[in-house]
């Protein structure tokens, strides 16, 4: 490996274990922080964050799909730092609960991806998706990992069947069936929502990243009916709504701008990312605020 790829994966080991094993609160701040950070680097230059961990050319469609992982990330950063702030030890304790959990599935998906698809062919991984990405993602599975188990008061969750958590609801449900097509059938699914007959590795994986990661989101706002806070619940919604905002934009982006999205794909995207966005634009300046119990 050149030089600059050791003090890559030096850099993430080093911020690890200056975090991991402080206070809670520094572990979510460098969590946060660092999540947002290269989300907004795949929104503004994802060529460049997966050329160097992939063999060929990176085409459009690696771009397009690399800003939705971006925004994804941005949103769910936005997220955790809202409700990082929560009183609420139910709170706490599910954010810490899915996002170790969402840290394995990603992690088992990215090493089944990294042995399908490595190689000298275009489109595949190299050395580097495994010093830079996938030990990136070990090193933040195991440092949520290691704050979720000192955690002793988890709280409690209510049921409630106000507006706000129907919003909540309805996103838990739209998102999970759109999700789980994704992933399952990647390949089928994208051919309905990007401009492509050939997926190669690198569009199936980071699709699929995206996928779980969105699919981390919605188990949010299924939880977060439950928060006794109703600002911890529009916490929710604020990540959520800088994830679909970022993707209409894109959407509109390629449709209007660069004519890289065709008209029906570009329409069925932006059903299918602005009907939640609608959805929780209602929830966040509609909805009334109610009083804190």
């Amino acid at each position: 490996m050149e030089v600059v790829a050791y003090l890559r994966s030096a850099a993430l080991v080093l911020a690890f274990v200056a975090t991991a094993f402080s206070s809670r609160r520094v572990w979510m701040l460098a969590d946060q922080v660092g999540l947002f950070t290269f989300g907004l680097g795949f929104y503004l230059i994802p060529g460049y964050l997966l050329q160097f961990q992939t063999n060929g050319t990176i085409d459009g469609l690696h771009l397009f799909i690399g800003r939705f992982l971006g925004g994804t990330m941005m949103g769910q950063a936005v997220m955790s730092y809202k409700l990082g702030k929560s009183k609420d030890p139910a709170v706490i304790g599910m954010l810490f609960t899915l996002r170790t959990a969402g840290c394995m599935v990603l992690l088992i998906m990215m090493i089944t991806n990294g042995l399908l698809f490595s190689g000298e062919q275009q489109g595949q991984w190299n050395e580097q998706y495994v010093w830079f990405s996938l030990l990136g993602a070990v090193l933040w599975m195991v440092g949520n990992l290691i704050h979720l188990i000192q955690i002793r008061d988890f709280g409690v969750l209510t049921v409630g069947c106000t507006r706000m958590e129907n919003h909540l609801r309805l996103d838990f449900f739209w998102h999970f069936v759109l999700i789980f097509l994704h992933i399952v059938f990647t390949e089928e699914m994208g051919s309905i929502t990007v401009p492509r007959n050939t997926f190669d590795g690198l569009h199936v994986s980071v699709n699929q990243t995206m996928g779980v990661l969105v699919l981390i989101g919605s188990l949010f706002s299924l939880v977060a009916t439950g928060f006794r806070q109703p600002e911890d619940k529009r916490s929710a919604c604020l990540g959520s709504l800088v994830m679909h905002g970022s993707y209409v934009f894109l959407i509109l982006w390629g449709i209007v701008i660069t004519k890289e999205q065709p008209f029906q794909t570009g329409l069925f995207n932006t059903v299918t990312s602005g009907l939640p966005l609608i959805n929780f634009l209602s929830a966040y300046f509609i909805e009334p605020k109610t009083k804190e119990s």
